[in-house]
C-alpha cells in the first residue's frame, strides 16, 4: 500500500497515532524460577511509543515467576528480537519495521503475518552495554526524548528557541501525551513547533535506517530544491543513497517505509514531516529491500 495523499491531514495523524504493534513477550529462561514454560505476555504497543513505558505492565505479569521479585520494580530490563538487542530509545514502530525487514507490498503472502504478534524476549541480566544505552530510570526515557525534540527543532529552524520557549505546562503536556498516548494533549502543543508554511523550514529532521545494519544515515536535507521545486522523498533518497535508489521516481532495489507503510517517492518531504513525524519531531524512515 502507499501513503494516501488524499487523506485529510487530521485523519492521517490519527491513523498514525493509533497504530499498534501486537507483541508477544517471552520471559528469558535464566530470569525464571519455574522449569515449566511461562505463558507469554501479550500487549498492543503504540507504534509511536517507547518500550520502557510498558515495562510496569510487562514485569507485573511476570512477577510470580521472576528469580527475584525485586526485579519487577526495576526498569533495567531489555528485549531482544532473534538475538538482537532492541534499543529502548527508538520508537516501537521503527524497531519493528527495521528488524523484521518486512515489505508491506507483500502483505498478501501467507508468510507475511508470521511476525505477528511480534515475539521478543525479555531479559534483566547480562545487560548489553556495548549495544544499548544504560537505562537507570524512566526519567532517562523522558530526557532522551526531550533532547531529540530539541535537536529536531534546531534542524528545522537553525535554533531550538521554539522548544526552549515553551511554557513548563506545555512541555509537560507534550511528554504526558506521549507517555499516556493522548493524541490531543500531544498535538495541541506539537503544532506550535511547526511554522505555518512547511517550505519556510531550514532543513528536514530525517533519519534513514538501512536494512541488516546498525547504520543510520542522517543528512542535511532542505525542504526544496529550488523556489519552484520541493524536495521529495525520491530526490532525497536518490541524492543520499544512489546505490539503493538509482531512480528518483521509481523504487527499483528498495522501498522506503514509515509507520509500516510504503511511501510514494513523489511525496514532498516537508509535507511528510508535518503529518507523519514521530513524536520526537523526526521522520524515521526504514529501507526495505525488494525481494
Amino acid at each position: 500500500m502507499s501513503l494516501a495523499a488524499t487523506l485529510d491531514p487530521a485523519d492521517l495523524r490519527h491513523r498514525i497515532w493509533y497504530g499498534v504493534v501486537p507483541m508477544q513477550i517471552v520471559l528469558a529462561p535464566d530470569e525464571c524460577t519455574s522449569f515449566d514454560n511461562v505463558e507469554p505476555f501479550y500487549i498492543n504497543v503504540p507504534r509511536i511509543s517507547y518500550i520502557p513505558l510498558h515495562f510496569a505492565s510487562i514485569t507485573g505479569y511476570f512477577r510470580p515467576y521472576l528469580r527475584s521479585s525485586e526485579f519487577a520494580e526495576s526498569v533495567e530490563w531489555w528485549l531482544d528480537f532473534e538475538g538482537v538487542p532492541l534499543r529502548w530509545n527508538w520508537p516501537v514502530g521503527l524497531l519493528y519495521d527495521l528488524y523484521t525487514g518486512l515489505d508491506p507490498t507483500q502483505a498478501e503472502n501467507l508468510d507475511y503475518d508470521s511476525h505477528l504478534p511480534w515475539t521478543v524476549v525479555l531479559h534483566h541480566s547480562n545487560f548489553p552495554i556495548d549495544t544499548l544505552l544504560r537505562l537507570r530510570s524512566l526519567q532517562d526515557v523522558t530526557d532522551h526524548w526531550v533532547n531529540s525534540v530539541k535537536e529536531a527543532d534546531f534542524i528545522r529552524r537553525g535554533n531550538a528557541n521554539t522548544v526552549m520557549n515553551l511554557s513548563k505546562a506545555d512541555s509537560n503536556d507534550m511528554w504526558a501525551g506521549v507517555e499516556g498516548h493522548d493524541f490531543d494533549k500531544f498535538w495541541t502543543v506539537a503544532r506550535k513547533l511547526l511554522p505555518s508554511d512547511p517550505l519556510s523550514l531550514r532543513h528536514i529532521p530525517i533519519k534513514i535506517y538501512l536494512p541488516s545494519s546498525n547504520k543510520v544515515l542522517q543528512s542535511v536535507v532542505s525542504p526544496s530544491l529550488s523556489p519552484r521545486e520541493p524536495h521529495t522523498l525520491g530526490t532525497a533518497l536518490h541524492t543520499h543513497l544512489p546505490e539503493l535508489f538509482p531512480s528518483r521516481r521509481t523504487c527499483l532495489l528498495a522501498r522506503p517505509l514509515l509507520h509500516g507503510v510504503v511511501l510514494s517517492m513523489s511525496i514532498p518531504l516537508a509535507e511528510l514531516l508535518y503529518e507523519c513525524m514521530y513524536t520526537d519531531g523526526y521522520l524515521h524512515i526504514c529501507i526495505a529491500m525488494i525481494s
